[in-house]
């Protein structure tokens, strides 16, 4: 229910062909937008800082949620916008209010604490800009489809919840590796394939702490990553080697005991809710 590749696969075809967007779209209520995908609003270019659906009648266009998009005055690389509550790890690249920082610590920004990063400068280094990925150390990577990625976990992988993630990127190393290998082909596919795991990997780890709402919100984020995904194909094109893919991501996300109760935790947090899909998604 909760990885709903059939039912994308199958609605495919009800949807309006794939459109050629313009270069910047403009920004439009009632639209899913993912993170970091570059808008235009009366006139200026804004990039959205976090995942979300416009709802309508929320008045959450670019110029009134700062929270969702900032102004865009050159290239941006995408990273997280600070959030408290979440646990970071030393190295960790966030945004915050327009500036760029890198975690000196590993640390939980406890709600109610004010870590904020300009406040807390024990925690948080300004850096001029946020890299794409966190490097994995020289000499320690394999390419896969010409993609650089780390070394296999192996064992050492299933040995916790949140596996092993070198690079520091969101998505496991095994998971990674998996993507570069079936999609790396295509540089888009590979895109919200990664994007995709990202958001898994926060539900799965997440899941134990019965959070509906934010269970929700994942939820949404990943039907617009898959949603641009499923759009990097015609509608029938692949249609058998997607539905095996579709089973083997799940499989490899949900491959240990423990990972496999957080995966059906997280389907449970999210049975009987009410989801409204926006108009459109917009897809870099």
């Amino acid at each position: 229910m909760r990885r709903p590749f059939l039912a994308a696969l199958l609605t495919t075809t009800l949807l309006v062909p794939a459109f050629a967007a313009p270069p910047l779209p403009e920004w439009r209520e009632g639209d899913g937008y993912l993170i970091g995908v570059a808008v235009q609003y009366q006139g200026q270019t804004y990039r959205a800082l976090q995942s979300h659906t416009a709802q309508k009648g929320a008045n959450w266009n670019p110029a009134s949620t700062p929270a969702l998009w900032q102004l865009h005055h050159g290239p941006v690389q995408r990273c997280s916008p600070w959030q408290a509550g979440y646990s970071y790890q030393l190295g960790d690249q966030i945004r915050y209010e327009g500036d760029y920082y890198r975690a000196r610590q590993a640390h939980t920004a406890h709600a109610g604490t004010e870590w904020q990063p300009p406040r807390v400068p024990a925690l948080w280094q300004p850096i001029a800009q946020c890299d794409a990925v966190t490097p994995v150390p020289p000499g320690n990577t394999d390419t896969i489809n010409g993609i650089k990625v780390p070394p296999d976990p192996g064992a050492a992988g299933r040995k916790t919840l949140a596996g092993i993630d070198a690079d520091n990127d969101g998505v496991r190393d095994d998971v990674q590796r998996f993507l570069a290998q079936e999609v790396g082909k295509h540089p888009a596919r590979f895109k919200y394939a990664m994007e995709m795991a990202r958001i898994t990997q926060q539900e799965i780890l997440t899941a134990g702490g019965n959070d509906r709402e934010k269970a929700r919100a994942l939820f949404n984020q990943w039907r617009m990553s898959s949603s641009c995904f499923e759009r990097t194909y015609g509608p029938t094109q692949e249609y058998e080697w997607r539905l095996n893919f579709s089973k083997r991501y799940e499989a490899l996300h949900a491959n240990t005991p423990d990972r496999m109760t957080a995966y059906r935790k997280g389907d449970e947090l999210v049975g009987g809710m009410m989801f409204r899909s926006p108009v459109r998604y917009q897809c870099d």
